[in-house]
């Protein structure tokens, strides 16, 4: 048998196309992009996936090295992963923005926490929501559904063929916006109970200015608001699994990117 250079390319692009979009995804989906997690086992763990998941997807083209279409197609696979994993860290980002409106109405603005995740100071009931979700990911299987989701992405969009549209954009920045609606749905009980506790003691104050109302104001937010979450928090799961859903349904459309109309409508059909 007789190896010749086309052969060698052929195979050696057999997996490179795939590592790099499953490369993008490890690099940005959630759990897996923190901090600390060394990227010795980011990259671990995408050559493994890719020796696993590359025999069985469709055939690839074979493009000429170093051409312009060559190098377009690898900023092309890698942004496709990283747009998926991106699609993903939107719900768990969500889920720490709630827990910050929360924390700043009981007056915990101020007690802040290393993040181990993004390597910064967050606030502590955000790191608890997060905590919260990331759990219930895994206990959703979502580990399992996000090789799925890799997959399923190389067959509607094989891996040297996919191309990038505006429109595709455009509706990642849209779902943003809907995961910024679940945000408001996670925190809004808690922060219509401590309004009307804010508001009762603005109300106090201004009938009884020699009451001080900061000192007592303070510790009945925080009990007030304990309370409201002890309420509120097994309300989570069904929210998460809400976002969930909208995101694996948006992220396995949004790898199609050439039917930008597609996109746009399948967005707008992921509102609640």
């Amino acid at each position: 048998m007789t190896v010749t250079d086309a052969m060698l390319a052929g195979w050696l692009q057999m997996y490179f196309w795939p590592f790099l979009r499953i490369g993008g995804l490890v690099m940005a989906a959630p759990l897996l992009n923190a901090r600390a997690v060394p990227a010795r086992v980011r990259l671990l763990l995408a050559l493994l996936l890719t020796l696993v998941v590359a025999p069985l997807l469709p055939a690839a083209p074979v493009l000429e090295t170093f051409s312009a279409g060559w190098t377009l197609h690898i900023a092309t696979e890698f942004i496709i992963g990283v747009a998926l994993g991106f699609v993903l860290q939107l719900v768990f980002e969500a889920t720490m923005l709630a827990g910050e409106v929360v924390s700043y109405g009981m007056g915990l603005g101020f007690a802040q926490l290393a993040d181990p995740l993004h390597g910064a100071s967050a606030p502590m009931l955000g790191q608890f929501y997060q905590l919260c979700a990331m759990l219930l990911f895994l206990a959703f299987g979502g580990q399992l559904r996000l090789v799925e989701l890799v997959v399923d992405s190389f067959r509607s969009a094989p891996a040297g063929v996919a191309t990038l549209d505006p429109a595709a954009f455009m509706a990642l920045v849209r779902f943003g916006g809907l995961c910024f609606e679940g945000a408001l749905r996670i925190s809004l009980p808690a922060v219509m109970a401590l309004l009307l506790v804010n508001l009762s003691f603005g109300v106090m104050n201004r009938s009884a200015p020699a009451l001080n109302a900061m000192s007592l104001g303070f510790p009945l937010s925080l009990i007030v608001g304990l309370l409201v979450l002890r309420f509120t928090l097994p309300q989570l799961p069904s929210v998460l699994t809400d976002l969930l859903d909208q995101a694996w349904g948006f992220a396995g459309h949004w790898v199609t990117m050439g039917t930008p109309n597609s996109l746009v409508d399948s967005t707008a059909m992921a509102a609640p």
